[in-house]
């Protein structure tokens, strides 16, 4: 396949029909631009100052009659509503143009973009060509020559760019191609983004401009034919909106890829930077077209710009009717239009099948890592995030600490007196119940932030969704349990507890085990839930799991609540911690007084109802919960980046 044209990006091509917007924004950004090295071609490879780029084919998008539907909830008819977003809009997207999709506000730009992409497929319905070749809803071949960069930028804030570019090359490349080809091609792909000099910068540190130049080098590693981005300019100011537009522009015409992305009234000189338009108005289509025909089509239906006025805010003024036309009137010019200049010979294409190039010859990009390499990369990714991020991690570890020393000052050497053993039941319930909660809602109140990163970086085949739970579990799980260890050996040594082996064992292991119980809870509610309703949602099941076990005993729980005793792993934890301390065996506890009621610790577990505890069945019970809850967890997170 040969390549396209030599041309320069920063030129804009002058267009007699906009010429109402001389008025437009200044060219400060090109300066900026012209710093990004040329790029030249030949038949088989893109060529950058140092390397080359093995070039994909090229790529037409065709969409047909595509319709997008949402459930909503009618509270007056107590039944579920279909409400339409999409009205069946129809187009096509060409390889090396650069396509703008723009409309007022909830014209449906970023539902269009997210049905194309396949990031949404519940709900939407119509037909999406490749090639001329239909493709599927959940096509893997599509994915792989595609990409799809979101509007939030965000980045791992404590990697630096040239680690975080490695670790994607590594991710998506695998390790069939070498480490030296995969270096100059981050070396490469940096200079021609111009973050060459960012290379030991960490991402959070980033501008605005680099963040959103920085997603497209991670996404252009894989070397896709299509490129969607949602809002590629928001946030960014008028230099660096040109160089985004203008490097978008390069990837589209250079190196004759599909570019397409959604912006909101951008200035005069950003409008004249676009090949192609999508314009849309309450879910209707209401001009696709080139942009220097816009105008002229307008003024065909009696619309005219005023003189030294942006198109682009002309556009959304035409949208929302403020110039007396209808959205089904401009929908129906739309229509015209399209029909008359090339509608037909593009639906007769279709019908003929007759695209030299169909999907079936698209080449593949190199196989991805491995799962144990996977797994590796992820891990160390997560490792040299905590080590950076450490104000964290020593918070967290100073927090058990200090509450250790705390509880252990208040409970002092009620471990050993007989007549403070209903003391030393409120520190073991205490004990369990911070550990319970600190290992939930760390994660509760995290994950919400690691769900945008897996479903864009999952979305874009960086990685399957098992090495990243595993290698997300493979931190947090030690972490936590040094936490729990931290706080548990303090107070156990100063609130005077039996110096025995199997009990201190014991004791650690249970005490862990409901933590990171807890812990996996605090995955699953993270995983499924808002944040808002997580914050909720994860105190009151603690709560609720706590009563049954510290403030009823199972004889005084009403028969229909009973199954919440069985089930609770606090309970279990709790019962398993009172029979390690005062069962198997212990002897008398000292005392001091006249009389102690529970000098004898077994009466206390008999009144407790807890003399005939079974540690090894609520161990159990309490690991077998949290295996269970992280399943349901990674089901549900599967189900979210599969079934969208």
């Amino acid at each position: 396949m040969t390549s396209g044209p030599h041309q320069s990006s920063h030129a804009s091509p002058s267009r007699s029909s906009l010429s109402c917007c001389q008025g437009g924004d200044d060219s400060s950004s090109s300066n900026d631009i012209s710093q990004m090295p040329e790029l030249t071609g030949n038949n088989n490879y893109l060529v950058t100052k140092n390397h080359t780029f093995p070039k994909r084919p090229e790529v037409d998008l065709t969409f047909n009659n595509i319709k997008y539907s949402v459930k909503t909830w009618n509270l007056r008819k107590l039944q579920r509503d279909s409400k339409e977003i999409l009205h069946g809009v129809s187009g096509q997207f060409r390889a090396g143009e650069l396509t703008a999709i723009m409309g007022p506000s909830g014209a449906g730009k970023s539902t269009l973009l997210n049905v194309l992409a396949g990031f949404t497929v519940q709900g939407a319905s119509g037909e999406i060509f490749v090639n001329g070749k239909r493709r599927t809803p959940y096509s893997e071949r599509w994915k792989r020559t595609s990409t799809y960069i979101q509007q939030d930028s965000l980045p791992r804030t404590k990697l630096t760019v040239g680690e975080a570019m490695t670790l994607a090359a590594n991710l998506k490349l695998g390790y069939t191609i070498t480490s030296t080809f995969k270096h100059a091609q981050v070396l490469d792909l940096l200079e021609m983004l111009g973050l060459s000099h960012c290379y030991d910068t960490l991402c959070g540190r980033l501008s605005g401009g680099q963040k959103k130049r920085l997603d497209v080098a991670f996404e252009l590693l894989s070397n896709p034919s299509v490129l969607f981005l949602d809002e590629p300019t928001t946030g960014l100011d008028s230099a660096s909106c040109s160089s985004c537009i203008a490097l978008l522009q390069r990837l589209a015409k250079m190196e004759k890829r599909t570019v397409v992305c959604t912006i909101h009234q951008p200035s005069a000189l950003l409008f004249e930077m676009f090949d192609s338009l999508y314009a849309l108005a309450g879910g209707h289509c209401i001009y696709r077209g080139s942009i220097s025909s816009f105008l002229p089509h307008l003024m065909s239906i009696g619309i005219s710009c005023p003189p030294y006025h942006n198109p682009a805010d002309f556009l959304i003024e035409v949208a929302i009717g403020d110039y007396g036309v209808t959205v089904d009137k401009l929908s129906m010019a739309a229509e015209n239009m399209w029909h008359d200049n090339q509608g037909i010979a593009v639906d007769s294409k279709l019908k003929s099948n007759a695209k030299t190039i169909q999907v079936s010859v698209i080449e593949e990009p190199p196989p991805p890592a491995g799962f144990l390499a996977q797994c590796y990369l992820l891990y160390k990714r997560q490792l040299l995030s905590l080590r950076r991020d450490s104000s964290l991690m020593i918070v967290r570890v100073l927090c058990h600490l200090m509450i250790g020393i705390i509880f252990g000052y208040l409970y002092r050497g009620s471990g050993y007196r007989a007549n403070s053993v209903l003391a030393n039941y409120v520190y073991l319930y205490g004990s369990l119940l911070l550990i319970v909660y600190t290992g939930k809602m760390a994660v509760t109140l995290a994950f919400p932030i690691e769900m945008q990163i897996l479903t864009r970086e999952h979305f874009n085949r960086w990685y399957k969704l098992a090495p990243y739970y595993i290698s997300l579990l493979l931190v947090e799980i030690p972490f936590q349990a040094a936490c729990a260890a931290t706080y548990l050996i303090v107070s156990y040594w100063l609130t005077g507890q039996p110096v025995e082996t199997h009990r201190i064992l014991c004791f650690m292991v249970v005490s862990i085990a409901a933590s990171l119980c807890a812990q996996a809870w605090g995955f699953f509610i993270g995983a499924t839930t808002p944040v808002k309703i997580a914050v909720f949602a994860g105190p009151v099941i603690a709560v609720l799991f706590s009563v049954f076990g510290f403030c009823i005993r199972y004889m005084d729980t009403p028969v229909f609540f009973r199954w919440i005793f069985h089930i609770s792993y606090f309970r279990a934890g709790f019962h398993s911690l009172l029979y390690t301390i005062y069962g198997s065996g212990r002897s008398e506890l000292f005392c001091d007084e006249l009389y102690c009621h529970y000098k004898k610790p077994w009466l206390f577990l008999k009144e407790m109802e807890i003399n005939e505890t079974n540690v090894i069945n609520n161990l159990v019970l309490i690991v077998g919960m949290g295996v269970l809850m992280h399943l349901l967890t990674a089901s549900a997170l599967w189900c979210k980046l599969n079934r969208r």
